[in-house]
């Protein structure tokens, strides 16, 4: 690839979409963590369905997180790079 990461859209564009998402997963991701904390239950209702571990949930709900922090990090320093000619 020459020149910039899409030759079809301006780079203030391509910034701003990029905030824009970063803004929408962020949101997400605030509702998905209140959501775990939130909902999780202090006993089984149930003896025949298992509880859930309260670890177990925060684990799932923590690694997409981290994971999302560095995808968004390595696409905002590819972003920023210089473009050559």
């Amino acid at each position: 690839m020459s020149g910039s990461l899409n030759p079809l859209l301006p780079a203030g564009l391509l910034n701003a979409l990029f905030w824009v998402l970063v803004a929408a997963c962020v949101v997400a991701q605030v509702f998905i963590v209140r959501a775990v904390f939130r909902t999780l239950p202090a006993a089984p209702t149930s003896s025949a369905v298992p509880a859930p571990r309260r670890w177990a949930e925060v684990v799932q709900v923590i690694l997409p997180v981290v994971g999302l922090v560095a995808l968004f990090l390595g696409a905002w320093r590819a972003l920023a790079l210089p473009t050559t000619p």
